[in-house]
């Protein structure tokens, strides 16, 4: 029967179905099981680095607890080890991730020295310290400062591996949401610097305050965050204006970052076809992309009217509408790589966290698992690519900046103002008078007067102890026997060393009195300028940079850090004692003053 030959045909086109459906989804879990494997091969493999580098450079038995006292250039910082750690793969993490102890430079007290400006620091430890008391309802405010140290203190983020967020963004505080958006913005050699422009809680959400601060402005990237918590906007490498009309863009897309139904940041590029159509100008209207728009923004509202259109569409609805939380338009700078990154370009692309295909194919909550495994796996290989990357940069940063001898460190007394840093900074500008004074043969005498004695070891104790006239060798051995330290010595008291068996009152007189020397032999050992510690403070700032400079940390030649009015002339006396001639034109050349 004819029937019955084309329903056996039917049962065979199903069963061939099934095997096709079932080879097909396993040959898919097969695929994501083997990537998520490698993955974490990857991993592994990444904290056997850390490990290893940790036993031979650094302290194993470091914890979370532990506390850090850090010289600042000149000013103690104390923090648990957890608090200055806690934003993963950042230089600041891995500085004091307890794996490089053994080469961090020290002062002659044995504490974690940076060569850095001591009001930028302490507002960095501030925001993390805020960071441990809020929440993701109520993040921590960035790190700030006054004007005349904000472009210090931008250095200093950058130094750190910090780019907290956007710059001055309320929308854009997460790193990873940063650096997906800096990322997508290579394409268009725009990842360099950001301006804010517009923002909707400080100018008003309407047409005409976006267009007076937005229009001619070139390449520009819109965030918007809705009142349900979508993070979407796009980016125009096409200047906005408020005649009418379209303009062409051939960078320009559309993104959608984080919030409900976005299961991974997405990047909506522009169809080639479309491209005249990449932006729309209206004075009525804010920053509008696509011809019919695919994204409009009208007074409060975000809509999506014609997505897919101009656009390849994304993870939102056409025809969907959003109520604005914050909008915010910044300009883009082109410039090269940010510094952390700067280094190699190695693997990079795997930074980019795209759009995941999204798989159609089976039933409904197979496909939405599916399509939620791939994105978790998208956002797990962007970020251990990252911490890759970081980790190899991490290396590079400690040899350069933080690592070196604690006889290079310099403790100043600046008219009674303490400060610190090292003589290769000092030194930075030949001919100078500070390179003059602190030169190779000059800083050899002052140094061996330094004491680390904090640091000293049992071994080091006991040879102190043998070159005190008159105490009895019995002291030094039970020095040692009990394995006291240089910081223990320090401590010291008379009951101490009466629980020890030192119990002769002359021993104990002549004993304690020698520590008070070794105390007061560290307290002392500083070298006095006598000037203004504003202006001081600011050269020292301008050397430091110029440092960082020296070293391929900073990847611009440093300004100088601005001058209040009222110090500019005092200022140029000083910069002209220190630096005769041309070094002095130079410096002075790129100061510029603040009321």
């Amino acid at each position: 029967m004819e029937s019955m030959e084309e329903l056996s045909v039917a049962h065979k086109r199903i069963r061939v179905a099934e095997d096709n459906y079932e080879r097909d989804y396993n040959e898919l879990i097969l695929a994501l099981s083997q990537r998520e494997s490698k993955l974490n091969k990857r991993l592994n493999e990444l904290n056997r680095k850390k490990h290893d580098i940790a036993h031979k450079n650094g302290n194993i038995d470091a914890t979370d607890g532990d506390l850090v006292e850090i010289n600042a250039g000149g000013t103690i910082v104390v923090a648990k080890q957890f608090t200055l750690t806690q934003i993963k793969g950042t230089r600041l993490e891995g500085l004091f991730s307890g794996r490089w102890d053994k080469m961090l430079q020290r002062d002659s007290n044995g504490r974690i020295f940076l060569d850095v400006n001591t009001t930028c620091f302490q507002a960095i430890v501030d925001y993390l310290n805020e960071m441990l008391i809020s929440s993701k309802d109520s993040p921590p405010s960035p790190p700030s400062v006054d004007d005349e140290h904000n472009r210090i203190l931008q250095h200093q983020l950058k130094l750190f591996g910090l780019l907290v967020g956007l710059p001055d963004s309320n929308i854009i505080r997460d790193e990873g949401h940063s650096i997906v958006l800096r990322d997508w913005l290579k394409e268009d050699g725009s990842d360099g610097g950001f301006v804010l422009l517009y923002q909707g809680s400080r100018d008003g959400l309407s047409a005409s305050a976006f267009h007076s601060r937005c229009d001619n402005k070139g390449c520009t990237l819109t965030i918007i965050e809705t009142t349900d918590g979508k993070v979407i906007g796009g980016y125009s490498n096409a200047s906005w204006a408020s005649t009418f009309g379209y303009s062409a863009a051939n960078k320009a897309f559309l993104f959608a970052l984080s919030g409900s139904g976005i299961l991974c940041p997405w990047k909506m590029k522009l169809k080639k076809a479309n491209s005249l159509h990449a932006i729309r100008n209206h004075s009525s209207f804010g920053p509008t992309f696509g011809g019919g728009c695919d994204m409009l923004v009208s007074g409060p509202n975000v809509m999506f009217t014609k997505l897919g259109y101009t656009y390849y569409p994304g993870p939102l609805s056409d025809g969907a509408s959003f109520t604005i939380k914050e909008i915010e338009v910044f300009q883009v700078n082109a410039s090269s790589p940010p510094a952390r990154f700067a280094y190699s370009t190695e693997n990079q692309s795997n930074l980019t966290i795209q759009a995941a295909e999204q798989v159609a194919r089976f039933s409904a909550d197979i496909n939405d698992a599916i399509n939620r495994h791939h994105a978790c796996l998208l956002r797990a290989e962007a970020e251990v690519a990252y911490l890759e990357l970081s980790f190899q940069d991490e290396q590079t940063f400690i040899e350069k900046f933080a690592s070196g001898d604690a006889k290079d460190t310099i403790a100043l007394n600046v008219s009674g103002t303490m400060m610190a840093t090292t003589r290769s900074t000092l030194c930075n500008v030949e001919d100078s008078v500070l390179a003059q004074q602190f030169d190779d043969s000059k800083w050899t005498e002052q140094g061996c007067r330094g004491t680390r004695v904090e640091g000293w070891t049992p071994d080091e104790v006991h040879a102190w102890a043998k070159g005190i006239d008159g105490l009895p060798e019995e002291v030094g051995i039970i020095l040692y026997d009990n394995k006291i330290t240089g910081q223990e010595l320090l401590a010291l008291s008379l009951d101490g060393l009466k629980m020890m068996g030192i119990e002769r009152a002359g021993t104990m007189c002549l004993l304690l009195k020698e520590i008070e020397k070794l105390e007061k032999s560290c307290r002392d050992f500083v070298t006095l300028i006598e000037h203004s510690p504003y202006c001081f403070g600011k050269i020292l700032d301008y050397l430091r940079l110029k440092q960082l400079h020296s070293l391929g940390l900073l990847t611009t030649e440093p300004t100088l850090p601005e001058v209040r009015d009222a110090q500019k002339k005092r200022f140029e006396k000083v910069v002209n004692y220190y630096f005769p001639g041309d070094s002095a034109r130079a410096i002075l050349g790129y100061s510029h003053c603040v009321l």
